[in-house]
Formats: C-alpha cells, structure tokens, sequence
C-alpha cells in the first residue's frame, strides 16, 4: 500500500474506496555515536508500514526531514528544516493531495523536539502546516507512538529519551545492521535542572567534545527484545486510532480534527 509504488490510475482506483493517507515523516539528525542520523525516519516508517498493513490505508513517501534543535548544527551530517519552512512544506505536500480528493491525513512521526517556545516544535509546525486544510474542511491527525506508556518496559528509563534505551532497542528489532551497540555509551550524568542539560551543552557553543554522547538514557541498555514489545505497545493504539476514524461514514464530513495519540 505505497502511494510511491502506484501509478496514477493506480492511485485514483485507490481514491474511488478510500480518502485516506497515512505520512511519515522523521528527520535527519544525530543520535549518538551508535546509531545512524536516519534513527527518527527509520522509526517512523516502520510504525507507518505497521498502521498501514493493519487497517489498508495508503502509505505516502516519507518527508525525511524536520525541526532540529539549533545545537546540532555542529554535528556532522545533521540537517533540518526551520519552523517556517517545515510548515510550508506540510501545507504545501498535503494541498496537493487533498486537490486530488485526499480528505483524511494521518502524520506518523517519532521525532519531537523542543525549540522556540514549544515543547513539540516539530509536531506544531506539522500542526500550523495542516490547519488551513482542516479549516476546509480536510482532517489531519499527528500520531506519536511515544505518547503510550512503556515506563514498565524499560530498566533504565520511564520514558522516551534521545538515542536512548527506548530508541535504542527499536533500532535492534527494527534495523539491527544500523545499530553499533559496540560504540554506545550511556551519557554523562543528567543535569540538575534539565536531563536534556549534558545534551544541549554538548554543541551548543561548536564541534561536540571527544566524548560527548549525543543523546540521553541508557541505550547500554537496550535489546532487541524491548524493541519489539515497544513497537507492539506503540502500535496498538495508534491502528485503532486510525480504525476508529476510518470507520466513519465519510471521513471528509468528520470537522475540525487535531489530535495526538
């Protein structure tokens, strides 16, 4: 179910049944020195492929990049798009599609990042980007697996972090080829104020030091084995979410929507 796989005539088949469209979007960006800058695209396409195969909508091309926090800039390989130019280019994406008789978009994203007054910055500029289509009348939702609790899951961590034991463990169940668990190393103790503090300071002023981490958590403590119980806990609710909201009558009739799961 790609959209990327269809010819056109495919595609208008695919509309005659079905309104529906699921995005992925994830991000280029640094997550440590074990795991590759894709780490967020990767995620999401695998919960975008999983929602897809469960409820039979559409899968569109990956949007492969998204609001990164300013300090990463330092690290090599690492790019973004600004705020401004991530809304645009939802706005821009999801215009077309919906000018093709698209009525209900599903953005899966495992990427978030706290930046410019907001805590999610890059699912508010996916937000800002949707709105003008669902003033129309359209329906655009952002899904983040990591809104599930998974505390219970976990040794090291009650939550998601960055490049971490969360992050970590879905690289080794989901692309195990990418995740050199030789190099990983949990970073340096968090700071008072801010568990986020180590991460930031690390670039925040040029080139990271030697032995700066890039991330936080404990990504020694990740396994394959958490990795898919995090992926099955995520999942779950995310394809009912989809279920429940395809299941309408007509989903293009359904309001103003914008919700995160």
């Amino acid at each position: 179910m790609k959209l990327s796989e269809m010819t056109w005539q495919d595609a208008r088949e695919y509309l005659e049944s079905s309104d529906s469209l699921i995005l992925p979007i994830g991000t280029c960006e640094q997550h440590g020195p074990h795991l590759p800058l894709a780490t967020d695209t990767l995620i999401a396409e695998a919960f975008a492929s999983g929602v897809s195969e469960a409820t039979g909508v559409a899968v569109a091309p990956t949007l492969a990049y998204g609001v990164n926090l300013p300090c990463d800039r330092y690290t090599p390989g690492n790019s973004g798009l600004t705020f401004d130019a991530m809304r645009a280019s939802v706005s821009a994406i999801l215009s077309d599609w919906r000018r093709q008789g698209f009525g209900s978009f599903f953005v899966v994203t495992a990427h978030a990042c706290a930046y410019a007054g907001f805590g999610f910055a890059h699912h508010e500029a996916i937000k800002e980007g949707a709105l003008p289509l669902m003033e129309a009348g359209a329906a655009a939702y952002v899904l983040f697996p990591f809104w599930t609790d998974i505390g219970d899951l976990l040794d090291g961590q009650s939550g998601i972090g960055h490049a971490c034991e969360v992050e970590t463990s879905l690289a080794l169940h989901l692309f195990p080829d990418l995740a050199h668990m030789d190099r990983a190393r949990d970073p340096q103790p968090w700071g008072s104020v801010s568990r986020f503090d180590p991460y930031i300071g690390g670039v925040a002023q040029g080139p990271p030091s030697p032995d700066w981490q890039g991330g936080t958590g404990h990504p020694t403590l990740a396994t394959a084995d958490k990795g898919r119980a995090i992926f099955e806990r995520c999942l779950g609710p995310m394809v009912e979410f989809v279920k429940n909201k395809t299941g309408q009558a007509d989903s293009r009739a359904s309001g103003v929507n914008q919700v995160d799961v």
